[in-house]
């Protein structure tokens, strides 16, 4: 199954799982992202990623770490969503970042909803997100895309808690969530979802 999407200005986009393979293609687009959108996603200056980050990134074969990659063509990836938890744990943390240029063009909100449909497919309960304040996108894009939302202040972070116990993807989304979870190798959701 092919996850394509159309963005709001009529491109296409392909979503699928990362693969250790798009190690080049995630050092192609940190590359290209300015340093404000950097500083947004780590929280500081980090002007490149080390071979043992990309090979983090991109290798996600535990049951609680799960990425969405947004390809434009071939191999040109655009946009990351990530959760990662621990062992055992229903709750993870989320991390996006999106090329400049495709901002405000949709494949956020895109991917924030996949992602969480996977999430609830993996028996996940809850997704955090922790967002500077200053990144008024991100925190708008989490209240209107996420459903209801707690948010608190801790250290100077924004932290956003996604209630993820009543969602209940469509059954389209819901398959769209498997088969991604199918294509990453993932192992099937525990009993008890």
């Amino acid at each position: 199954m092919t996850d394509e999407v159309v963005l709001r200005d009529g491109s296409r986009l392909v979503l699928r799982p990362i693969r250790p393979q798009d190690g080049p293609a995630l050092l192609a687009l940190h590359a290209r992202l300015s340093t404000a959108t950097v500083h947004r996603r780590y929280f500081g200056a980090r002007p490149h990623l080390a071979p043992d980050v990309v090979d983090r990134f991109t290798r996600v074969d535990e049951p609680w770490r799960f990425a969405l990659v947004a390809v434009r063509g071939h191999a040109d990836l655009v946009a990351v969503a990530r959760y990662e938890g621990a062992a055992g744990s229903t709750s993870a943390e989320l991390a996006m970042v999106v090329d400049d240029t495709l901002h405000r063009h949709g494949i956020g909100r895109i991917l924030l909803g996949r992602l969480l449909d996977v999430a609830v497919e993996r028996g996940l309960r809850t997704i955090v997100a922790e967002v500077l304040p200053a990144n008024g996108a991100m925190l708008g894009l989490l209240h209107s895309a996420a459903g209801p939302v707690q948010t608190r202040n801790v250290d100077g972070v924004v932290e956003v808690r996604i209630d993820l116990a009543g969602r209940t993807p469509i059954d389209a989304d819901r398959a769209i969530a498997q088969a991604h979870l199918v294509a990453a190798g993932a192992p099937p959701a525990p009993p008890d979802r």
